[in-house]
């Protein structure tokens, strides 16, 4: 039977290849949570702004509304 021997520079590369991995795979959870929090923070924006935008177009209907409705007693004098 064959015996298993481990140099120490294998050893050594394979620990760092780990290290490398793992140092990498961290990185990428940071920028996974940065982008994550932004596209919250953007979402909630769009909904933001999409209200006020209903908002602006119901105030701006009403406004014409009541510009049209001084314009025809105006007219009717």
């Amino acid at each position: 039977m064959k015996k298993f021997t481990l140099h120490l520079d294998a050893a050594v590369v394979i620990l760092l290849l780990f290290l490398v991995a793992f140092g990498l795979n961290l990185y990428q959870y940071s920028k996974y949570k940065e982008l994550k929090d932004e596209n919250f923070r953007l979402q909630i924006q769009g909904v933001e702004d999409r209200m006020n935008l209903d908002s602006l177009r119901y105030t701006l209907k009403n406004l014409k509304q009541k510009l049209d409705a001084k314009e025809q007693a105006g007219g009717a004098e």
